[in-house]
């Protein structure tokens, strides 16, 4: 059957000749939509719903191993995927630091870096494009939601549609691939809103 669309499982057997599969890391990351911003974060976000909140408890390393062991296909590429919260939420050397942990494991052979479009500074977009400079996959997934500033203060986003219109300009100047996760059929919106 022909594809009818370029997925990302597609474009990375093509590239690595191999599956690669994504492992889910949560390493303590918190979001100032929920903390500093003290805005009680997103209507939609419960992070216990796609995160083991125990893997909090182990080690980058334990978290790379356990879910290894998950995926039950013989796969030996993977991508080291920091989702939970946001990503980027850090100084800089203790993002390097856990960026370039998750790359020194062999099968690693790239970072999808979880975030908000408002925490992402070009210092944060030059990190990641040095990794892709040496070779490395790397990913940019910026949480939008919904494209529409009305549901975005709806939903309690704690940032409009502009500001991820910026942080996409900027990756890009970075040369940096960008992944937007969307949620489709929020209240309020209609079929045309997305």
């Amino acid at each position: 059957m022909a594809l009818l669309y370029h997925s990302l499982g597609h474009y990375l057997k093509q590239r690595f000749a191999q599956p690669v599969r994504k492992l889910t890391l949560n390493l303590g990351f918190s979001c100032p939509n929920r903390d500093t911003q003290g805005r009680g974060g997103c209507t939609f976000c419960h992070l216990d719903s796609f995160v083991d909140p125990s893997a909090q408890q182990q080690s980058l390393s334990q978290q790379l191993a356990a879910r290894k062991a998950e995926i039950k296909q013989q796969v030996s590429c993977y991508l080291a995927y920091f989702q939970a919260y946001s990503n980027t939420q850090a100084e800089i050397s203790a993002l390097k630091t856990l960026y370039d942990a998750a790359l020194a494991d062999p099968q690693v052979v790239g970072l999808c870096i979880g975030t908000r479009p408002d925490l992402v500074p070009n210092e944060v977009l030059a990190l990641l494009a040095s990794y892709q400079q040496q070779g490395k996959e790397v990913w940019l997934e910026l949480g939008l939601q919904s494209a529409q500033n009305a549901t975005l203060k709806r939903i309690n986003r704690g940032h409009d549609y502009a500001c991820f219109a910026d942080a996409m300009r900027r990756a890009h100047d970075h040369g940096l691939k960008v992944c937007c996760h969307l949620i489709l059929g929020l209240p309020g919106e209609q079929p045309e809103h997305c």
